[in-house]
């Protein structure tokens, strides 16, 4: 999901993990028994616990400065730094398989999805991780970026490096316009 306001585009891109979720709400619990008696002891966790749960990971695209951040988003408090987005080199796309396990009492279970991690590279190894999403969702935010900062996308999801000129993305997605790096031809 994505709002825009001014030049800036924001999408949102997580929530805090259940288990940190589960502290939040023993904060606020301990922190409402313990304000009974100590007010000044038991505020500070509960507004913790408040912040916590309401904490959610964003990235701002701002295209006409030519920057980008990503910051957690607590308590109403916009926890990152601006990047400038001109010394970026090209969006990456990995897939991946997320693994999550599930345990209930004495039943546990395990469960994968495939994504598709992309990640703003910039020189030197350093990288900023846009999105973790299935891979319908993150092709259209990718789109926009790579077309925004008019950066290539360097595609690893297929076992293939493969790259994708930002010309291709103003239309729909057109696997035989990717030019291959091994070899540069186009196919």
């Amino acid at each position: 999901m994505e709002t825009q306001t001014e030049n800036i585009i924001t999408y949102k891109i997580g929530k805090p993990p259940m288990n940190l979720v589960m502290v939040a709400i023993m904060l606020i619990f301990v922190g409402g028994m313990v304000g009974s008696m100590l007010w000044y002891v038991g505020l500070p966790l509960v507004l913790l616990g408040t912040a916590i749960i309401t904490a959610r990971d964003r990235i701002d695209v701002d295209f006409q400065n030519q920057r980008i951040r990503k910051y957690a988003l607590m308590a109403g408090f916009k926890l990152g730094k601006w990047e400038d987005a001109r010394k970026a080199k090209y969006i990456s796309l990995v897939r991946i398989r997320m693994r999550r396990n599930e345990n209930f009492i004495s039943i546990s279970t395990e469960r994968s999805q495939k994504m598709i991690k992309a990640n703003l590279v910039f020189p030197q190894r350093k990288y900023i991780p846009l999105f973790k999403e299935p891979t319908k969702e993150i092709i259209p935010k990718i789109k926009v970026i790579a077309t925004g900062f008019d950066l290539q996308i360097l595609d690893y999801t297929t076992g293939q490096k493969r790259w994708i000129h930002p010309n291709v993305l103003h239309g729909d997605f057109d696997s035989r316009e990717i030019i291959q790096i091994e070899n540069g031809d186009k196919k």
